[in-house]
């Protein structure tokens, strides 16, 4: 949060494990939660039709901003177990099988922010759709942007949940994660459908 943004993309192009692509999710769908809240600011005018449906917008893409960041934030501790798993000694064959189950386990947890990040981006998809509606104008095409931001994170999030329970697929928890990630096709669909609607209106 306190980093500037040139501070963000230097480490973010760094040999480091954080922050890394879920980080790059999570942002994604903090711009596309604010790009909602600038647009429904400007609907949220008692005057203007569609103003309840711009304030609804409003506090929950505040909310869902604030939930993106926090992702990010638990998203590196995980990372850095992840990390530290990779680390462990590997000397010997029992070293190796402890390791390589650390490692599994770390991923695993690992695992857990994107899939969470796939719930706040189905939300605010659902607000595009929202917003899409009530919305006239240029400024519809922020609520393109935000439909696009929101579907490259929910993109991300399932590559990383799928590469982070490969070493434990087949497993009780890896099962609820791949259920997580399974609207993912779907959410994409709709974001596009915001994305060409909004366009087909300004064109």
């Amino acid at each position: 949060r306190s980093w500037s943004i040139d501070t963000y993309l230097g480490r973010l192009a760094a040999r480091h494990p954080t922050p890394a692509g879920s980080a790059v999710a999570a942002l994604n769908l903090a711009q596309a939660a604010a790009l909602l809240m600038m647009v429904a600011r400007f609907r949220a005018d008692p005057a203007r039709p569609g103003h309840d449906v711009a304030q609804r917008v409003l506090g929950r893409a505040e909310e869902l901003r604030e939930e993106a960041l926090r992702v990010a934030e638990a998203d590196a501790g995980v990372v850095e177990e992840v990390a530290a798993a990779y680390a462990l000694p590997r000397a010997t064959e029992a070293e190796r099988g402890r390791r390589t189950a650390a490692i599994a386990d770390a991923l695993l947890a690992a695992a857990g922010p994107p899939a969470e990040l796939v719930t706040i981006g189905a939300e605010l998809v659902a607000l595009c759709e929202r917003m899409a509606e009530v919305g006239s104008g240029a400024i519809l095409g922020d609520v393109a942007a935000a439909a696009d931001a929101a579907a490259a994170a929910l993109s991300i999030s399932r590559t990383n949940v799928e590469a982070d329970i490969a070493p434990r697929r087949g497993t009780t928890d890896a099962e609820r994660l791949t259920a997580a990630i399974r609207p993912v096709d779907e959410l994409l669909r709709r974001a596009a459908r915001v994305r060409d609607d909004v366009r087909g209106e300004l064109t």
